[in-house]
């Protein structure tokens, strides 16, 4: 009735009859009925002060009204959590009073509920509380929910004991999953096949399900490291390898199955062949750039062998493993030292190449002759699935000298075939000339036409050269210097090969023959085999 006499009588509501009837309602204390008497009123006025010219300055008194609907809204919200709330922890607190067994249900979500009441949520073996109770409250809560939880946790620790092994993994992180939900993780132990379990259990969960959890775990994880490290196990159970070999065969245990070469050189000269053979009985692979174990390069092995390295080497962040199947990757970039060659790969330039496809591509390279300088062939870039210019860096990080050169591509054979002869078959209108083009009258097979004045077509190639040895009187070396280059006859000087023009591939030397026709020998066991 007010509103109405003062829009009639003067046009819209006074200032400070407005201002004192918003005033008395900004007011957040208060039970239930109070907040929601006032937040009823509120709406009145919210009302008011949107309608046009019932007040004066009504974007003031619009914001202003809202603002208090808001605050008000926000605190009844907050008591009827409190009523129901107080309510949840009486009747819980009476109970637990009363020493009645209280009933805990989990449903497929994780959501822990103590008779019918919602208290938080289970996590693997933790219990994440409600955050909607008070400090008070809370305590309150969490003495009956583990209450009602003892016989909860002590089942889901049984099916977890019991669970196969796939359904237990880990994560490139450290982290040992139930599923989706984590219930431990892995830590450092006195060697790096050995890591230790931390367990994700809470303490009023007990100890029997601590040690039943941390048991399974470590089953899990040495079984997975038995099986997909069964070579280097192999060695350290072979008594047959004394002496130089056994010493050898823990180098590779300790370094998880990979050695970059040059940092055993001088134990790999000290092998002889038997030596080796008993080691390469065991899957060891001399290579000229690394010393492995193949079966160890695969997804599964390169994986853990990531985790386990970044745990020895006590680092904060763990690096995963590339993608399998890939031949070469881009190199990365700010990653710990050994990263590449623990994931299976050499850093060469760029990029990585993975150890055993290097050392494929390494058997290419001896037979090529790397002091005269080669090319890359199409096998190479095969066996990399590089480009030419990938390839040239990738050769230049392995220690080769590039030199780029351009040169006029080679032209594909013409097709000489002959032409069907005149009868056989050939119908009469393919022995009538074609006509001659318009235009065309008078030009020569030699003038210039639109096709011979764009000229040669060029193409960009790469030698390879291998950089001068330090130590060049050194006896013996790479299988390369043995095959790529003539042997030095002691006491003479060898002729230095010819310069080859840019572009110009070198010529191999000739292989000397393996019969020599002046020997006498040889010429009686030829005698002896016309006889046969």
């Amino acid at each position: 009735g007010q509103i109405f006499g003062y829009l009639h009588g003067r046009g819209h509501a006074p200032q400070d009859w407005f201002a004192g009837q918003v005033a008395r309602l900004d007011n957040v204390e208060g039970g239930i009925d109070a907040l929601s008497g006032r937040l009823a009123h509120i709406r009145t006025w919210t009302y008011v002060a949107q309608r046009k010219g019932w007040v004066d300055d009504e974007n003031h008194w619009r914001g202003r009204t809202r603002a208090i609907e808001d605050r008000l809204s926000d605190a009844l919200h907050q008591a009827l959590i409190k009523r129901f709330v107080d309510r949840r922890s009486s009747v819980l607190v009476r109970r637990l009073r009363q020493k009645e067994r209280l009933l805990a249900e989990v449903n497929d979500k994780g959501e822990v509920s103590v008779e019918a009441e919602h208290v938080g949520r289970i996590e693997g073996f933790r219990f994440r509380q409600d955050t909607s109770a008070s400090p008070d409250q809370a305590k309150t809560l969490r003495a009956a929910a583990y209450q009602a939880l003892a016989p909860e946790f002590h089942l889901r620790a049984d099916r977890f004991y019991n669970a196969p092994d796939t359904e237990i993994d880990f994560t490139d992180q450290g982290g040992l999953m139930w599923g989706d939900q984590a219930v431990g993780k892995l830590v450092a132990g006195e060697e790096a096949l050995k890591p230790r379990i931390v367990v994700f259990v809470d303490e009023e969960a007990g100890a029997d399900v601590a040690g039943k959890v941390t048991r399974r775990l470590q089953h899990f994880i040495d079984r997975r490291i038995a099986t997909l490290f069964e070579p280097l196990f192999n060695i350290r159970r072979d008594e047959e390898l004394t002496g130089l070999a056994r010493g050898f065969g823990f180098r590779m245990v300790e370094a998880l199955g990979l050695i970059p070469r040059d940092r055993v050189a001088a134990d790999v000269r000290a092998l002889d062949q038997q030596t080796r053979g008993a080691l390469r009985r065991h899957g060891v692979r001399f290579g000229q750039f690394t010393v492995f174990m193949p079966l160890l390069l695969k997804p599964a092995p390169t994986r853990l062998r990531l985790l386990l390295w970044s745990l020895r080497e006590g680092h904060q962040v763990f690096c995963e493993s590339p993608p399998p199947g890939l031949v070469t990757i881009p190199a990365a970039g700010d990653v710990p030292g050994d990263y590449h060659l623990m994931s299976g790969y050499r850093q060469a330039g760029a990029r990585a190449i993975r150890v055993d496809m290097l050392e494929r591509l390494a058997d290419l390279l001896r037979d090529q002759d790397s002091r005269a300088g080669f090319e890359n062939t199409p096998e190479m870039l095969s066996i990399t699935g590089l480009t030419p210019d990938g390839f040239a860096d990738l050769m230049q990080g392995l220690g080769y000298v590039v030199t780029r050169g351009e040169r006029e591509k080679a032209k594909a054979a013409p097709d000489t075939a002959a032409p069907p002869p005149a009868g056989a078959g050939a119908s009469p209108e393919a022995e009538v000339p074609a006509p001659e083009p318009e235009g065309a009258a008078g030009l020569s097979a030699g003038d210039a036409t639109p096709e011979n004045d764009a000229g040669p077509e060029i193409e960009v190639f790469y030698t390879f050269t291998r950089r001068a040895r330090k130590n060049p009187n050194r006896q013996g070396g790479s299988a390369d210097r043995v095959r790529g280059g003539a042997a030095r006859t002691k006491g003479k000087k060898r002729a230095s090969p010819p310069r080859q023009e840019q572009g110009t591939p070198a010529p191999k030397p000739p292989r000397k023959d393996r019969i020599d026709p002046d020997n006498p020998f040889v010429a009686a066991l030829m005698g002896l085999k016309d006889k046969g």
